[in-house]
């Protein structure tokens, strides 16, 4: 927190109630600096506005805010709503949600993370869902709305998703200094907010065990805030955004994890034993076409397959719209998933359902450390290895860069070995149907006379003998 007194500024407003000041005439033409408290304020009136700035150490301090709150004005760029000063992170953490949430993608997940700042100070929490047919547009990008976002009565228990709870259970002691920081953070007023603070906030987070990851996600959430605070809502007081240039974690999330042929199989055994019959097409069509998980689950309806082109259209795919090439493997899963109306959803079962039954299958066939997510994996890789061909394995995974692309391509020393085999095998066979042909047709090559070799002038050329 800072010590010293901050700067103020206020449009619209008149001094807090108890404040006491020394300021200009009501008849001076021309607003000054004056003394006010332990600081310099200045007032001012411009195109109808009532500027009041405050909380400066020196004289040129407070006509430079002046001057930029009058910029502004001249810009159209007047605040939104209370304020930076007036207005808690948290509180500003729940009307960014309700302007931005309904656009992004990721809503739930953002909502769940804005929510841990919304319960300590005793806000009402996000509810997300998912919006029946995506309407409107993100005046930014285009993009349609893809999620409703309200508010309901705040409440201190946390809605867990289905097979984490024993994951929660664990975790709730094992937070305190995040929830600490977190929640001195959600009381701040967003002016207050220093990068001092939120390198505390994040340190804790390390020091309670977050990952690389979770830390850059709670701190872009931060980042985007501040950005948004400025930029939409125009609170110029914010233009150093206090959640960059911090000491973070590097982010080591790359993963090379790739199902192997003989684990297929043992797989493929054990999700045979599985009491929902739609576990194992769902994995196979996912196996073998690459797409995220939640594409097939919660994008992609039976209208969206091209029987005869062997293409399943991807509306609103995490990267846009695209076409997904289909293996004939992919298409007996989608045959064995059976045909459903137009509308509904290909896979009829939840992400949380389907990652239960890959646990409990993993488990009974001996193979670990293995996610769906790595079934996009293993099919980058097995179209790289069979075709050798960059641009089609980006079809397949529908990666709009080859940077990103590298990441799902994981060809290890042992499929290198493979290949290597492989094509030896291939020469030696070469050479053998070459030298079998070549003897059924009593071909023999007939010795030749080889050209006369010209030596240099200073080398000796001693006769051959035959030995005796």
């Amino acid at each position: 927190m800072r010590t010293e007194s901050t700067p103020s500024i206020f449009i619209n407003e008149q001094p807090q109630v108890g404040e006491t000041a020394v300021g200009p005439s009501k008849g001076s033409k021309q607003a000054t600096p004056y003394k006010h408290g332990k600081g310099y304020a200045m007032r001012k009136q411009h195109q109808g506005h009532d500027i009041f700035v405050s909380g400066f150490k020196t004289q040129a301090a407070a006509r430079k805010a002046m001057a930029r709150k009058v910029a502004a004005i001249d810009m159209n760029r007047v605040p939104v709503g209370a304020g930076p000063k007036k207005t808690s992170l948290a509180q500003a953490l729940q009307d960014y949600a309700i302007q931005h949430l309904p656009f992004l993608k990721g809503a739930q997940q953002e909502a769940r993370r804005i929510n841990n700042y919304l319960r300590p100070a005793g806000l009402r929490l996000l509810k997300v869902s998912k919006a029946e047919t995506p309407s409107g547009s993100d005046p930014k990008t285009g993009s349609g709305c893809h999620f409703n976002v309200e508010l309901v009565a705040h409440t201190t228990q946390r809605v867990i998703p289905q097979g984490l709870a024993q994951h929660r259970r664990a975790l709730m002691n094992a937070n305190a200094r995040t929830d600490k920081f977190r929640a001195v953070l959600a009381s701040t007023p967003m002016q207050d907010v220093s990068r001092v603070l939120v390198q505390q906030f994040v340190n804790a987070m390390r020091q309670d065990g977050h990952s690389a990851s979770t830390v850059a996600l709670e701190r872009a959430l931060l980042r985007s805030l501040f950005n948004h605070a400025f930029t939409t809502w125009h609170w110029d007081e914010l233009q150093d955004n206090p959640a960059t240039k911090l000491t973070m974690p590097k982010v080591d999330n790359e993963r090379k994890r790739v199902l192997s042929f003989d684990e297929q199989a043992l797989l493929e055994q054990a999700l045979a034993e599985c009491r929902n019959t739609r576990v194992e097409p769902a994995l196979t069509l996912l196996r073998e076409s690459g797409m995220r998980a939640s594409e097939p689950l919660e994008i992609a309806t039976w209208g969206d397959v091209d029987w005869d082109r062997w293409v399943l259209r991807l509306n609103d795919g995490k990267a846009g719209s695209r076409e997904v090439p289909l293996s004939p493997a992919a298409m007996g899963a989608l045959e064995a998933l059976g045909r459903g109306k137009d509308d509904e959803r290909i896979v009829g079962i939840s992400y949380e359902a389907l990652r239960a039954a890959w646990k409990r299958a993993c488990r009974r066939a001996g193979i670990a450390d293995l996610r769906i997510h790595d079934l996009r994996h293993t099919a980058a890789t097995r179209m790289a290895l069979s075709t050798g061909n960059v641009f089609l394995v980006q079809a397949l995974t529908g990666h709009k860069n080859l940077k990103m692309l590298e990441r799902y391509v994981n060809v290890s020393a042992d499929d290198v070995v493979k290949v290597m085999r492989a094509a030896a095998q291939s020469a030696l066979v070469a050479s053998s149907t070459a030298q079998s042909e070549v003897q059924a047709g009593g071909i023999h090559a007939e010795p030749t006379e080889s050209a006369p070799i010209t030596l240099p002038s200073n080398v000796i050329q001693f006769p051959l003998r035959k030995a005796a």
